[in-house]
């Protein structure tokens, strides 16, 4: 390996770290990330309405007036989407919150009850323990993610500065992002910088492809848990439509955890109740498996599941939840950064 070969590795290593540093030290990354997420969202809207022409001849409208067009039709259609969904949203919310006490009084008198059964089948003392152990476990873990959920998710809003912040950088984002790009690609070396263009609209082009078809996924798991829920008549179908849809975010594991909710609440009401909840989970699981994934992401990430789940794991570790939604389009980052720089050179 050459001297300026060296050298790409070392820049590329002090851009990660710095990434890492700034993850571990400061809170200011997620208002970052979001901003990056919207900007990657937005940015098709920003390009058609940059490229739109009159009468047959293009507008030329300036890259700016583009994004605040964007800016101005998103907040429209939220505007709209709120007054539909959102408002119903935070009257079942603000019931869900009101019945809370008393759900998890139920939920612990059925845990109960499934103790006293296990104890009843007489099965062996280490078959009990991990029976009580698991039915605990499973409770805390659910408590300790809806918390989480909702503090990564809309935490964030309570600080002022953040809501201010989020969409300044998004702007930024998107109008300078070719001015950005050439910002970095100037901090190598003239003949490495071909390679780092490349590395870089190819990071852009998974990522970018990943975070629309994981929002538009989101969007379709929700809309079925929604209904699903709804013709169900199971408690909260809005809520947890909600909760699948940003479980949805958290690969393979993401679907399970999102269905434990619905599962206890219906079985609150009947386990006959709960038995046709499981099963629509299912169907919802094998449809988004075999028809919504492979039509919306195709191979954008194309990870092996074994690489995903250990990304999963060390992005849990690290962040928790949030670490774990950004697991996977960090593995797939890797791995072009892996194919570019390593394995592309040993050929």
């Amino acid at each position: 390996m050459s001297f300026k070969s060296y050298d790409t590795w070392f820049k590329i290593s002090i851009l990660l770290l710095g990434f890492y540093v700034i993850v571990k030290v400061t809170p200011i990354y997620f208002p970052i990330i979001i901003a990056m997420v919207l900007a990657f969202i937005l940015n098709p809207l920003v390009n058609y309405i940059s490229s739109i022409g009159l009468g047959g001849k293009k507008l030329y409208l300036g890259r700016s007036i583009a994004v605040l067009c964007a800016f101005f039709l998103t907040t429209f259609l939220l505007l709209i989407m709120g007054t539909f969904v959102l408002l119903p949203f935070i009257h079942e919310f603000d019931k869900f919150i009101v019945d809370l006490p008393g759900l998890i009084l139920k939920v612990q008198e059925m845990i109960i009850e499934i103790q006293q059964r296990a104890s009843v089948l007489d099965l062996p003392t280490n078959i009990n323990t991990l029976i009580d152990q698991t039915i605990a476990s499973a409770a805390s873990f659910s408590a300790d993610l809806a918390r989480r959920i909702l503090q990564a998710f809309f935490g964030f809003a309570s600080s002022i500065v953040e809501l201010v912040v989020v969409p300044v950088l998004t702007y930024y984002f998107l109008k300078d992002w070719s001015v950005l790009k050439d910002k970095i690609i100037t901090m190598f070396t003239v003949e490495s910088r071909g390679k780092v263009r490349k590395i870089i609209e190819e990071m852009a082009t998974v990522i970018s492809g990943y975070i629309r078809g994981q929002v538009l996924i989101s969007i379709v798991i929700g809309v079925f848990v929604f209904s699903g829920m709804y013709l169900l008549e199971v408690d909260y179908p809005l809520v947890l439509g909600l909760l699948a849809a940003c479980t949805e975010t958290i690969p393979i594991v993401g679907p399970i955890i999102g269905s434990v909710p619905a599962i206890m609440l219906a079985y609150l009401n009947s386990p006959a109740l709960a038995f046709k909840v499981v099963i629509f989970y299912i169907i919802v699981h094998q449809v988004e498996n075999q028809i919504v994934v492979p039509n919306i992401m195709g191979h954008t990430i194309d990870l092996h599941p074994v690489i995903i789940i250990i990304s999963l794991l060390i992005g849990g570790q690290l962040w928790g939840i949030v670490g774990m939604m950004l697991a996977v389009p960090t593995a797939a980052l890797l791995r072009v950064l892996i194919r570019q720089l390593w394995i592309t050179n040993e050929r």
